[in-house]
């Protein structure tokens, strides 16, 4: 391995490690709007909001990751958060 690139994969652990605190810390906020919705009884899905975050993330993403990368990526994050709202 080059040192170039042992470089660059340290960096990309640095962000991966910064990637998990911060789903975590999103899943936080997550459980807690779950817990509220069944209180509630709130639906815990909401189409028109997924649709608002979807067209947010990739509105503001300035590349270089395509729009269609970052938007998988948050269906799969929304998809999972749909899970953890339900209990």
């Amino acid at each position: 391995m080059t040192p170039e690139i042992e470089a660059f994969r340290q960096k990309l652990d640095l962000i991966e490690d910064k990637l998990i605190s911060l789903l975590n810390e999103r899943t936080q906020y997550v459980l807690e709007i779950g817990k509220i919705k069944r209180k509630e009884g709130l639906p815990i899905t909401d189409a028109k909001r997924e649709e608002t975050i979807l067209n947010r993330v990739a509105q503001k993403n300035p590349g270089p990751a395509s729009d269609e990368f970052v938007r998988e990526i948050f269906k799969k994050i929304i998809e999972e958060s749909i899970k953890m709202e339900s209990g």
